[in-house]
């Protein structure tokens, strides 16, 4: 990694080494794109932040080669319980949702996994480094100028000052976004009320356990959340909670053990703190995700509650929306008002997942989901670009197989799903013949019917569909 040490020339710069910058900045660099990355931040994330990592984060992960890295930093999801301690009776268990309980070749190759954000980062940092890209932590970018042909900023950081130069920027710099202010850019959306606060923590609760294993428990008697981090090899546990009158200053960790003891249910408990931090949380979206030569992502474009696990997943989705489109524009590539579209496709998505989130919010864990509830995996998979009025997603175990879709997975003989034939860094033509449906697992031969047969599908390379025609057109 770089110190800040002369002016640098570049394609992308990205403001902001969070989850979705570094997705953005591996994405890039796939596509062979010149790109530098400056974070604030000495390190990645150290306190747990997302854990959920749905299936569409899942395939991108896959494309970019480290589905592997991620499976074996993580732990599959097992829901959660509703108890009064975790050492008590755990007499309600609310399932995973179904999407992550389905055959794993049903309609994607990959399953939702559970792996903490602060794990991701550096996987995701080392692919990034491995394929080019210039990342520059305890680096801050300032003075940042838009201007027709390009950005240029300064870089501080330990190895000094520099200017850095690009034809476009990233801003990835989360939830209260400088460069988001500095443009002027507003958000719409509202407030959720009260302030959370999170704790992570080491202690042997064996005692509490009893050989039962937990992934996340609302304890009622302690008005608290503690969620299984890290994997079975390297367990730590994060209690979350609210902020109660009184707690702040040297004195909280002391009231966080306390919660935490009454969480477990073990009053001599004696927990080492390691982290703590203290949020809140709103629905909020950008009024637009670009200005100019920059591009909002992530939490700098969206927040929303964390009920469902869809923020970080949308981060990664922007990032995936975006990067193969910079890198045909880098390339001179670029078909006219293409890098419009990572506005109109990826607000209003961003919109609906939001109002999701929220929904979602509000309502009492283990009860049933109100009727205006979207599947999470029609969101994450069925999604539309741009939305269909009234229809902004589709069953993705039925698709449409229409331009602006994402590209179904089909099961192949070869044990490989169609979307490995995709080409990651650019447009892949599925053309019934050169992929037959003697090739295709008899299982999901209906899909392939309805979508590839006798067609000429032409496949964006974040898997989307771009365009379907006959064999005989064009």
């Amino acid at each position: 990694m770089a110190d800040v040490m002369a002016d640098v020339e570049a394609d992308v710069l990205v403001a902001g080494g969070g989850l979705a910058g570094l997705a953005a900045a591996a994405l890039l660099a796939l596509h062979g794109t010149r790109v530098v990355v400056a974070e604030r931040r000495p390190t990645t994330s150290l306190h747990p932040k997302a854990r959920l990592v749905n299936v569409r984060s899942m395939e991108i992960y896959r494309a970019l080669g480290v589905e592997r890295d991620v499976l074996e930093a993580g732990e599959p999801n097992a829901g959660f319980v509703v108890a009064d301690t975790l050492a008590g009776e755990h007499a309600t268990w609310v399932a995973p949702p179904p999407e992550e309980t389905s055959a794993a070749d049903d309609v994607s190759p990959c399953r939702p996994y559970s792996c903490d954000q602060q794990r991701i980062e550096p996987i995701l940092l080392r692919r990034a480094a491995e394929l080019g890209a210039d990342l520059r932590l305890a680096t801050a970018v300032e003075g940042l100028v838009v201007g027709g042909d390009g950005v240029s900023a300064r870089l501080c950081g330990k190895g000094g000052a520099a200017t850095v130069r690009a034809r476009y920027a990233i801003a990835a710099d989360g939830a209260r976004s400088a460069l988001r202010r500095q443009l002027g850019i507003g958000m719409h959306g509202e407030p959720v009320a009260g302030t959370a606060v999170s704790a992570l923590f080491r202690a042997d609760l064996g005692r509490a356990l009893r050989g039962r294993h937990v992934d996340a428990i609302l304890c009622r008697s302690a008005e608290a959340f503690l969620f299984a981090r890290g994997s079975p090899a390297d367990r730590t546990w994060q209690l979350g909670t609210h902020l109660r009158p009184g707690w702040d200053g040297a004195a909280l960790p002391g009231h966080l053990r306390d919660v935490v003891r009454a969480a477990t249910g073990l009053p001599d408990l004696r927990p080492a703190i390691e982290s703590v931090q203290t949020w809140t949380t709103g629905a909020w979206v950008a009024d637009r995700f670009r200005h100019g030569r920059l591009f909002l992502i992530g939490d700098a474009a969206h927040v929303m509650p964390p009920y469902g696990g869809f923020g970080g997943n949308t981060g990664v989705a922007d990032a995936h929306n975006l990067a193969w489109k910079l890198a045909a524009a880098c390339r001179g590539a670029e078909p006219a008002g293409l890098l419009d579209t990572y506005q109109s496709e990826r607000l209003p998505i961003a919109e609906l997942t939001v109002a999701q989130a929220l929904l979602r919010s509000r309502k009492t864990p283990g009860r049933p989901a109100p009727p205006d509830q979207v599947d999470a995996t029609a969101l994450v998979l069925g999604f539309r670009y741009p939305p269909a009025a009234g229809a902004p997603v589709e069953d993705p175990a039925a698709p449409s197989g229409e331009p602006g879709t994402r590209a179904p997975h089909v099961g192949l003989t070869d044990g490989r799903s169609l979307l490995d034939l995709f080409d990651p860094t650019a447009h892949t033509l599925v053309a019934d013949g050169e992929v037959s449906r003697a090739d295709v697992l008899p299982g999901h031969r209906a899909r392939w019917d309805a979508v590839y047969a006798g067609r000429r599908v032409l496949v964006r390379p974040d898997g989307v569909i771009a365009s379907v025609s006959s064999p005989g057109s064009g």
